[in-house]
């Protein structure tokens, strides 16, 4: 992540205040370990654009953050004050193998990104567990 920031020095990282612990080495290949899950904002300066990512962080303090996801596809809407499409993600939940993540899209429309939780461990092929602290 931050080697991510590092190199686009336009992205600002903006995080949500929800995680949820996950403990299925069965379905999570790239990273066979307890850790939890959160959502990640990326705000492009120059586009005023938000672009979503999951990510994984260590269950034991110093809760390091361990890999981020590919971008999330969440399916934007236009905006009703004619302002640029958009999504906005909002919230995360984990249940016997599925992943659902809410969101916004045009400040109109409720929408669901549904995952199995494979699914989304292979969005984070992209990324190696750090040990990096």
């Amino acid at each position: 992540l931050q080697q991510m920031l590092k190199d686009n020095p336009g992205l600002e990282a903006r995080g949500s205040g929800q995680a949820v612990f996950v403990n299925d080495t069965a379905r999570t290949a790239n990273l066979p370990a307890a850790h939890y899950l959160g959502l990640m904002h990326l705000y492009d300066k120059s586009t005023k654009r938000y672009s979503h990512y999951a990510y994984r962080f260590a269950a034991e303090a110093p809760f390091m953050v361990l890999q981020v996801s590919d971008r999330l596809p969440l399916t934007e809407a236009e905006a009703e004050s004619s302002g640029v499409p958009f999504a906005f993600a909002s919230g995360l939940a984990v249940a016997n193998g599925t992943v659902a993540v809410s969101y916004g899209a045009g400040d109109r429309d409720a929408r669901a990104l549904i995952l199995s939780l494979e699914r989304l461990d292979e969005m984070f092929n992209c990324s190696t567990p750090s040990t990096e602290g």
